[in-house]
Protein backbone atom coordinates (compact mmCIF):
# COMPACT_ATOMS: atom_id res chain seq x y z
CA UNK A 1 0.00 0.00 0.00
CA UNK A 2 1.41 3.38 -1.01
CA UNK A 3 -0.23 6.53 0.31
CA UNK A 4 0.10 9.97 1.74
CA UNK A 5 -2.55 11.32 4.07
CA UNK A 6 -3.45 14.34 1.99
CA UNK A 7 -3.42 12.62 -1.41
CA UNK A 8 -4.29 8.97 -1.50
CA UNK A 9 -2.68 6.63 -4.03
CA UNK A 10 -3.31 3.11 -3.01
CA UNK A 11 -3.83 -0.41 -4.17
CA UNK A 12 -6.05 -1.81 -1.45
CA UNK A 13 -5.67 -5.34 -0.21
CA UNK A 14 -8.86 -7.43 0.12
CA UNK A 15 -9.22 -6.60 3.79
CA UNK A 16 -8.98 -2.86 3.09
CA UNK A 17 -11.57 -3.17 0.28
CA UNK A 18 -13.91 -4.96 2.64
CA UNK A 19 -13.36 -2.31 5.31
CA UNK A 20 -14.07 0.42 2.75
CA UNK A 21 -17.28 -1.28 1.68
CA UNK A 22 -18.46 -1.56 5.25
CA UNK A 23 -17.58 2.07 5.76
CA UNK A 24 -19.59 3.16 2.71
CA UNK A 25 -22.61 1.25 3.97
CA UNK A 26 -22.47 2.62 7.48
CA UNK A 27 -21.33 6.15 6.40
CA UNK A 28 -20.92 7.14 10.03
CA UNK A 29 -18.98 10.29 10.89
CA UNK A 30 -16.85 10.12 14.06
CA UNK A 31 -17.95 13.42 15.61
CA UNK A 32 -16.34 12.43 18.89
CA UNK A 33 -12.96 12.43 17.19
CA UNK A 34 -13.27 16.13 16.37
CA UNK A 35 -13.93 16.84 20.04
CA UNK A 36 -10.89 14.79 21.04
CA UNK A 37 -8.76 16.56 18.47
CA UNK A 38 -9.39 19.83 20.28
CA UNK A 39 -8.00 18.25 23.42
CA UNK A 40 -4.87 17.13 21.61
CA UNK A 41 -3.60 20.71 21.37
CA UNK A 42 -3.68 20.81 25.17
CA UNK A 43 -2.72 17.22 25.98
CA UNK A 44 -0.33 15.77 23.40
CA UNK A 45 0.14 12.04 23.36
CA UNK A 46 2.80 9.38 23.37
CA UNK A 47 3.38 6.03 21.74
CA UNK A 48 3.96 3.04 24.01
CA UNK A 49 7.24 1.31 23.30
CA UNK A 50 6.08 -2.30 23.63
CA UNK A 51 2.82 -4.07 24.41
CA UNK A 52 4.06 -6.70 26.82
CA UNK A 53 2.81 -7.21 30.37
CA UNK A 54 5.68 -5.86 32.49
CA UNK A 55 7.21 -8.39 34.89
CA UNK A 56 5.60 -7.83 38.27
CA UNK A 57 3.41 -5.13 36.81
CA UNK A 58 0.04 -4.35 38.35
CA UNK A 59 -3.28 -3.92 36.50
CA UNK A 60 -3.07 -0.11 36.44
CA UNK A 61 0.38 -0.28 34.89
CA UNK A 62 -0.93 -2.53 32.15
CA UNK A 63 -3.97 -0.28 31.71
CA UNK A 64 -1.73 2.76 31.25
CA UNK A 65 0.36 0.92 28.65
CA UNK A 66 -2.78 0.00 26.74
CA UNK A 67 -4.05 3.57 26.75
CA UNK A 68 -0.69 4.96 25.67
CA UNK A 69 -0.52 3.50 22.18
CA UNK A 70 -1.07 6.28 19.67
CA UNK A 71 0.29 4.63 16.55
CA UNK A 72 -3.14 4.47 14.94
CA UNK A 73 -6.34 6.39 14.36
CA UNK A 74 -9.54 4.69 13.17
CA UNK A 75 -9.99 6.29 9.75
CA UNK A 76 -7.98 8.01 7.04
CA UNK A 77 -10.36 10.96 7.38
CA UNK A 78 -9.30 11.26 11.02
CA UNK A 79 -5.66 11.40 9.99
CA UNK A 80 -6.45 14.01 7.34
CA UNK A 81 -8.15 16.23 9.93
CA UNK A 82 -5.09 16.03 12.17
CA UNK A 83 -2.84 16.81 9.22
CA UNK A 84 -4.81 19.94 8.35
CA UNK A 85 -4.42 21.21 11.91
CA UNK A 86 -0.72 20.31 11.87
CA UNK A 87 -0.14 22.19 8.64
CA UNK A 88 -1.72 25.26 10.25
CA UNK A 89 0.88 25.08 13.00
CA UNK A 90 -1.05 23.31 15.77
CA UNK A 91 1.68 21.88 18.00
CA UNK A 92 -0.52 19.14 19.48
CA UNK A 93 -1.50 17.94 16.00
CA UNK A 94 2.14 17.98 14.87
CA UNK A 95 3.10 15.89 17.88
CA UNK A 96 0.22 13.49 17.14
CA UNK A 97 1.47 12.96 13.58
CA UNK A 98 4.92 12.42 15.05
CA UNK A 99 3.52 9.27 16.66
CA UNK A 100 1.08 8.07 14.00
CA UNK A 101 2.01 5.00 11.95
CA UNK A 102 -1.19 3.87 10.24
CA UNK A 103 -4.97 4.02 10.11
CA UNK A 104 -7.07 1.10 11.28
CA UNK A 105 -9.19 1.14 8.14
CA UNK A 106 -6.12 -0.01 6.18
CA UNK A 107 -6.11 3.01 3.84
CA UNK A 108 -2.91 4.70 4.98
CA UNK A 109 0.35 3.86 6.63
CA UNK A 110 3.44 5.96 7.25
CA UNK A 111 6.42 5.41 4.97
CA UNK A 112 8.94 2.85 6.17
CA UNK A 113 11.42 4.22 8.66
CA UNK A 114 11.05 7.21 10.97
CA UNK A 115 11.42 10.14 8.58
CA UNK A 116 7.70 10.91 8.47
CA UNK A 117 7.44 11.03 12.26
CA UNK A 118 10.70 12.93 12.65
CA UNK A 119 9.47 15.59 10.23
CA UNK A 120 6.40 16.38 12.30
CA UNK A 121 8.15 16.10 15.65
CA UNK A 122 10.80 18.52 14.45
CA UNK A 123 8.13 21.02 13.42
CA UNK A 124 6.70 20.86 16.95
CA UNK A 125 10.18 21.16 18.46
CA UNK A 126 10.82 24.24 16.34
CA UNK A 127 7.80 25.79 18.04
CA UNK A 128 9.26 25.05 21.46
CA UNK A 129 7.50 21.79 22.37
CA UNK A 130 9.45 19.97 25.09
CA UNK A 131 7.16 16.96 24.76
CA UNK A 132 8.00 16.64 21.07
CA UNK A 133 11.69 17.08 21.88
CA UNK A 134 11.52 14.05 24.16
CA UNK A 135 9.64 11.99 21.58
CA UNK A 136 12.33 12.93 19.08
CA UNK A 137 15.00 11.98 21.61
CA UNK A 138 13.34 8.57 21.96
CA UNK A 139 14.01 8.00 18.27
CA UNK A 140 17.50 9.50 18.29
CA UNK A 141 18.96 7.86 21.40
CA UNK A 142 18.79 4.21 20.24
CA UNK A 143 20.50 5.35 17.03
CA UNK A 144 23.38 6.92 18.95
CA UNK A 145 22.49 10.41 17.76
CA UNK A 146 22.28 11.91 21.26
CA UNK A 147 23.87 11.08 24.60
CA UNK A 148 22.14 9.33 27.47
CA UNK A 149 22.31 12.55 29.47
CA UNK A 150 20.69 14.45 26.60
CA UNK A 151 17.94 11.86 26.46
CA UNK A 152 17.21 12.15 30.19
CA UNK A 153 17.32 15.94 30.12
CA UNK A 154 14.73 15.89 27.34
CA UNK A 155 12.44 13.70 29.47
CA UNK A 156 12.93 15.91 32.52
CA UNK A 157 12.13 19.07 30.55
CA UNK A 158 8.97 17.53 29.06
CA UNK A 159 7.76 16.44 32.50
CA UNK A 160 8.74 19.54 34.47
CA UNK A 161 7.89 22.26 31.97
CA UNK A 162 4.86 20.77 30.19
CA UNK A 163 3.57 18.19 32.67
CA UNK A 164 3.92 15.49 30.01
CA UNK A 165 2.70 12.41 31.91
CA UNK A 166 4.37 9.91 29.60
CA UNK A 167 7.82 11.41 30.15
CA UNK A 168 7.06 11.59 33.88
CA UNK A 169 6.00 7.93 33.84
CA UNK A 170 9.32 6.96 32.28
CA UNK A 171 11.24 8.92 34.92
CA UNK A 172 9.09 7.45 37.69
CA UNK A 173 9.80 3.95 36.42
CA UNK A 174 13.54 4.64 36.48
CA UNK A 175 13.53 6.02 40.04
CA UNK A 176 10.74 4.19 41.89
CA UNK A 177 12.45 0.82 42.23
CA UNK A 178 10.06 -0.68 39.71
CA UNK A 179 12.99 -2.11 37.73
CA UNK A 180 14.86 -3.30 40.83
CA UNK A 181 15.34 -1.92 44.33
CA UNK A 182 19.10 -1.63 43.97
CA UNK A 183 19.12 -0.63 40.30
CA UNK A 184 20.78 2.69 39.52
CA UNK A 185 18.30 5.26 38.26
CA UNK A 186 20.59 6.21 35.38
CA UNK A 187 21.57 2.71 34.31
CA UNK A 188 21.77 2.62 30.54
CA UNK A 189 22.99 0.80 27.46
CA UNK A 190 25.62 2.96 25.81
CA UNK A 191 24.93 3.25 22.09
CA UNK A 192 26.76 6.47 21.19
CA UNK A 193 30.50 6.06 20.75
CA UNK A 194 32.33 7.67 23.64
CA UNK A 195 29.13 8.17 25.63
CA UNK A 196 28.62 7.22 29.26
CA UNK A 197 25.51 6.87 31.39
CA UNK A 198 24.27 10.11 32.90
CA UNK A 199 25.32 10.83 36.50
CA UNK A 200 22.91 9.67 39.19
CA UNK A 201 22.75 13.24 40.48
CA UNK A 202 20.73 14.12 37.38
CA UNK A 203 18.00 11.64 38.28
CA UNK A 204 18.21 10.67 41.97
CA UNK A 205 15.85 8.03 43.32
CA UNK A 206 14.54 10.65 45.74
CA UNK A 207 12.78 12.30 42.78
CA UNK A 208 10.43 9.34 42.24
CA UNK A 209 7.49 10.92 44.06
CA UNK A 210 7.87 14.11 42.04
CA UNK A 211 7.57 12.24 38.76
CA UNK A 212 4.72 10.12 40.13
CA UNK A 213 2.77 13.26 41.02
CA UNK A 214 3.18 14.65 37.50
CA UNK A 215 2.18 11.32 35.98
CA UNK A 216 -0.72 10.93 38.40
CA UNK A 217 -2.01 14.42 37.69
CA UNK A 218 -1.84 13.49 34.01
CA UNK A 219 -4.19 10.55 34.55
CA UNK A 220 -1.80 7.65 35.11
CA UNK A 221 -3.68 5.34 37.49
CA UNK A 222 -0.51 3.36 38.20
CA UNK A 223 1.22 6.53 39.46
CA UNK A 224 -1.84 7.44 41.52
CA UNK A 225 -1.85 4.04 43.17
CA UNK A 226 1.92 4.16 43.74
CA UNK A 227 1.50 7.46 45.60
CA UNK A 228 -1.37 5.99 47.61
CA UNK A 229 0.79 3.07 48.78
CA UNK A 230 4.00 5.07 49.19
CA UNK A 231 2.37 7.75 51.33
CA UNK A 232 0.59 5.07 53.33
CA UNK A 233 3.69 3.15 54.39
CA UNK A 234 6.35 5.76 53.69
CA UNK A 235 9.10 5.68 51.08
CA UNK A 236 11.28 8.61 52.16
CA UNK A 237 14.20 7.38 50.08
CA UNK A 238 11.95 7.75 47.01
CA UNK A 239 10.81 11.23 48.05
CA UNK A 240 7.50 10.27 49.68
CA UNK A 241 7.45 10.19 53.49
CA UNK A 242 4.60 8.56 55.37
CA UNK A 243 1.65 10.96 55.27
CA UNK A 244 -1.87 9.71 55.93
CA UNK A 245 -3.55 12.80 54.45
CA UNK A 246 -1.56 12.48 51.23
CA UNK A 247 -2.28 8.74 51.17
CA UNK A 248 -6.01 9.30 51.57
CA UNK A 249 -5.97 11.92 48.80
CA UNK A 250 -4.27 9.66 46.27
CA UNK A 251 -6.14 6.53 47.37
CA UNK A 252 -9.40 8.41 46.85
CA UNK A 253 -8.34 9.49 43.36
CA UNK A 254 -6.97 6.08 42.38
CA UNK A 255 -9.99 4.18 43.67
CA UNK A 256 -12.17 5.62 40.90
CA UNK A 257 -10.06 3.86 38.27
CA UNK A 258 -11.49 0.51 37.24
CA UNK A 259 -8.01 -1.04 37.42
CA UNK A 260 -7.48 0.09 41.01
CA UNK A 261 -7.26 -2.62 43.64
CA UNK A 262 -4.65 -1.85 46.29
CA UNK A 263 -5.95 1.67 46.89
CA UNK A 264 -9.35 0.28 47.89
CA UNK A 265 -7.76 -1.82 50.62
CA UNK A 266 -6.02 1.27 51.96
CA UNK A 267 -8.77 3.85 51.49
CA UNK A 268 -11.41 2.36 53.80
CA UNK A 269 -9.13 1.72 56.83
CA UNK A 270 -7.74 5.25 56.47
CA UNK A 271 -11.18 6.81 56.59
CA UNK A 272 -11.36 7.09 60.37
CA UNK A 273 -7.88 8.63 60.49
CA UNK A 274 -8.80 11.53 58.24
CA UNK A 275 -12.53 11.92 57.79
CA UNK A 276 -15.29 9.36 58.17
CA UNK A 277 -16.69 7.74 55.07
CA UNK A 278 -20.34 8.22 54.33
CA UNK A 279 -22.05 4.84 54.95
CA UNK A 280 -23.36 4.76 51.38
CA UNK A 281 -19.89 5.53 50.00
CA UNK A 282 -18.29 2.90 52.22
CA UNK A 283 -20.81 0.30 51.04
CA UNK A 284 -20.05 1.24 47.43
CA UNK A 285 -16.30 0.73 47.83
CA UNK A 286 -16.76 -2.57 49.59
CA UNK A 287 -18.95 -3.79 46.73
CA UNK A 288 -16.42 -2.49 44.23
CA UNK A 289 -13.63 -4.32 45.96
CA UNK A 290 -15.36 -7.69 46.17
CA UNK A 291 -17.85 -7.80 43.29
CA UNK A 292 -16.14 -6.18 40.32
CA UNK A 293 -14.07 -8.96 38.76
CA UNK A 294 -11.77 -6.72 36.72
CA UNK A 295 -10.31 -4.98 39.79
CA UNK A 296 -6.92 -6.44 40.56
CA UNK A 297 -6.98 -8.74 37.53
CA UNK A 298 -3.75 -8.52 35.57
CA UNK A 299 -5.18 -10.72 32.87
CA UNK A 300 -8.12 -8.35 32.32
CA UNK A 301 -5.70 -5.49 31.68
CA UNK A 302 -3.11 -7.55 29.87
CA UNK A 303 -2.00 -5.41 26.93
CA UNK A 304 -3.90 -6.36 23.81
CA UNK A 305 -2.58 -6.81 20.29
CA UNK A 306 -5.57 -4.87 18.96
CA UNK A 307 -3.35 -2.21 17.44
CA UNK A 308 -1.03 -4.72 15.83
CA UNK A 309 -3.42 -6.65 13.61
CA UNK A 310 -2.93 -5.97 9.92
Amino acid sequence: MKTTIGKTEMSLNPFARFAMAVRMISSATPFVFIVLLGALSVSPVLQASEHIMPPGGDPCEADWMNRSDFRTVPLISDAQIIERYAERGDVGAQLRLGLLRRTQDGKWEAPEGSNYNIKWLQKAVDQGSKSAAWELARIQYPLGEISHEGFLRAAIAAAEEEGYPWAATYLMEETSGRLGINRKSTKCTVVKEGDTCAPESLLPISSAAKWARIAGEGGNAWAQEWLCVSASYGKPERGQPEDKDVAYKWCSIAAYNACSHISLHIKVPFADRTKPLDPVEEAYWKRALHKQPWRGSRNFYRPTDYFHGD
